[in-house]
């Protein structure tokens, strides 16, 4: 779909509207909602036809920062969503099981970062990588020795948005990633993209919320509302926990809600289809513990900006007779919850 300054338009897979207001890269319009301008996917929009005008299809205007009218034709690229990315590139591409791997930090975000690239082993953590980058800006943080690769199998992201000007708050991030190392010596998953030039493979850190937490996005209510209405679908009224009189001491579960967990692909995901994933096999996890007196639960969530963790503590919340606590620190860290079933 191509756009000019001051077309009215619709989000594809929520609720509102805008303006057209700023051209931010072939792929990224600026919106303007309320007064306020926040930064959308252009696959995510659709025209709002004005009856009255006439349009020029295939052109999309400059930004007005540009102080011109000219009109410009852009290709639009592989569509991404705002957010933070890692690229896995073979050195040398003719012979990838030989080939030294390069490994990319994408900053495809309006925000400037700092960040930190950290090799997770046995608990203890390695940084590899402390820089920062401009919007947009994908850099180079390490080249690994083919004897080496099978340590990029557990990877840690730490980011921090900010800007010279004033703008939108937005969260930090962390993530621990899991990579099957098996995939970086198959030829097919190496791609193009547009990002950098080198065909890579690329896994997402975390997608940007289209508007920040200061002033609340539409993605971020109307996927919090949408949760909210898949959990009180079936829960109008408390649920209660059986009671396990022949409790096992050893009937113990515990589960992955990693999203990388649990699908293999989930890069073509929104936000609210990743969580709702994590939510339901939770739920499902949690019917079944019940179910078959299971003594305990424990749901492994990770950190992250908190919001997974968040909406299990709902989700339980919704129970009764049971004991929610944050599960072992020392096996766990911060990203686990325990649930005792009375």
């Amino acid at each position: 779909m191509n756009f000019k300054l001051g077309d009215k338009v619709r989000f594809l897979n929520q609720k509102g509207e805008g303006i057209v207001n700023k051209l931010i890269n072939k792929t990224t319009v600026g919106i303007i909602i309320d007064d306020f301008e926040i930064p959308v996917p252009i696959a995510d929009l659709i025209l709002i036809p004005d009856k009255n005008e006439e349009r020029i299809p295939t052109k999309l205007f400059v930004s007005p920062s540009t102080q011109t009218n000219e009109q410009v034709n852009i290709d639009l690229p592989q569509q991404k969503q705002l957010g933070i990315y890692i690229a896995f590139a073979p050195e040398n591409s003719s012979d990838i099981e030989n080939s030294n791997m390069n490994v990319w930090f994408i900053n495809h975000t309006d925000y400037q970062t700092l960040f930190t690239f950290s090799l997770l082993k046995n608990k203890n953590s390695t940084t590899i990588e402390v820089g920062n980058t401009k919007q947009f800006e994908s850099v180079l943080i390490a080249t690994i020795n083919k004897k080496q690769i099978e340590t990029l199998s557990d990877f840690k992201i730490d980011v921090l948005f900010f800007d010279d000007k004033q703008h939108p708050y937005q969260l930090p991030v962390s993530e621990i990633k899991k990579l099957k190392i098996v995939k970086l010596y198959k030829e097919n998953v190496f791609e193009e993209n547009i990002f950098i030039d080198e065909n890579a493979y690329i896994i997402s850190i975390s997608k940007l919320d289209d508007v920040t937490e200061q002033k609340k996005s539409f993605s971020s209510e109307i996927d919090l509302s949408k949760i909210t209405l898949l959990k009180k679908t079936n829960a109008e009224s408390p649920k209660i926990s059986k009671p396990n009189a022949n409790n096992n001491p050893a009937n113990e579960m515990e589960i992955d809600i990693h999203i990388e967990e649990l699908i293999e692909d989930y890069t073509h995901l929104t936000n609210f289809e990743i969580i709702n994933i994590q939510l339901k096999h939770f739920q499902n996890a949690l019917d079944t513990a019940i179910e078959q007196n299971y003594r305990k639960l424990i749901v492994i969530h990770g950190v992250g900006v908190g919001r997974l963790k968040q909406e299990v503590k709902n989700i339980l919340a919704t129970y009764e007779k049971l004991q929610v606590y944050d599960a072992s620190f020392a096996k766990y860290g911060f990203g686990a919850t325990e649930i005792i079933i009375n």
